[in-house]
């Protein structure tokens, strides 16, 4: 029964509020409409335009408008947790120990730079390399059956290969990540993310949006909302209505 009160309230989210009981909060930032005891609270940013909404209870709602690309982009998407490299942070692939790594362009000054630091004119006694990182071609599918018994929480397989050696990393989408919906629309003037929690009242229900032609962006999320009032927070995401951009 609880599952079928939670899908309702989702799909009503799609259509508009259930009842009239609202009102329009005007930000001058931006507009957006919300149930009549929610209640704007005031905070002081330095870099942006920062406040909350009171929901009830527990409940509430936490935003950050800024003009020049401050706000978080909250939970990543599958394909950008992959695109934008995340699974890479921190992993040093390729690369040896005892040798400078630098942009291609750059290791013969950065050569040169050593051996005069340390006041030597042999070159052999100084260990610097092109950064493997730019040179790498990366393959990401996912594994196979016979890979799944090797790396089995791997989501998906990088095979990277840098001049003719290969090396292959499993990669584990994060569990944020699977266990939010995460949908993406766009219009002519920006792209918004709607996240909300497969499991109602575990996790993010927030909504961020950021310009197509500027810096500008925004989030407005709130975690471990009840199911009543993550349904009414994805249908007020609806009315969000900025000031031009």
């Amino acid at each position: 029964m609880r599952k079928w009160f939670y899908i309702v309230l989702i799909v009503f989210a799609g259509f508009g509020f259930i009842n009239n009981d609202v009102k329009e909060l005007n930000l001058n930032s931006f507009k957006i409409t919300i149930p009549k005891s929610w209640i704007y609270l005031k905070e002081q940013g330095d870099d942006s335009f920062v406040g909350g909404i009171k929901i009830s209870g527990r409940d509430g709602l936490s935003f950050d408008c800024s003009n020049n690309g401050y706000a978080n982009d909250l939970i990543p998407t599958e394909q950008s947790y992959l695109t934008k490299g995340t699974w890479k942070m921190g992993r040093s692939f390729f690369y040896k120990v005892g040798v400078t790594y630098t942009a291609n362009f750059n290791v013969h000054n950065e050569r040169l730079r050593q051996m005069k630091e340390k006041g030597i004119t042999d070159s052999s006694l100084v260990n610097v390399e092109a950064d493997p990182s730019y040179e790498t071609v990366e393959k990401l599918y996912r594994p196979t059956a016979e890979q799944k018994l090797k790396f089995p929480k791997a989501d998906y397989i990088a095979d990277l290969t840098y001049r003719k050696s290969t090396i292959i990393v499993p990669i584990e989408i994060p569990a944020e990540t699977k266990a939010h919906y995460i949908k993406i629309d766009s219009t002519e003037k920006y792209v918004t993310k709607t996240i909300w929690p497969k499991v109602a009242g575990k996790g993010m229900t927030g909504v961020y949006i950021h310009s197509r032609n500027s810096r500008f962006n925004f989030q407005m999320s709130g975690n471990n909302l009840s199911i009543t009032d993550q349904a009414l927070a994805l249908q007020a995401f609806k009315t969000i209505k900025f000031k031009t951009k």
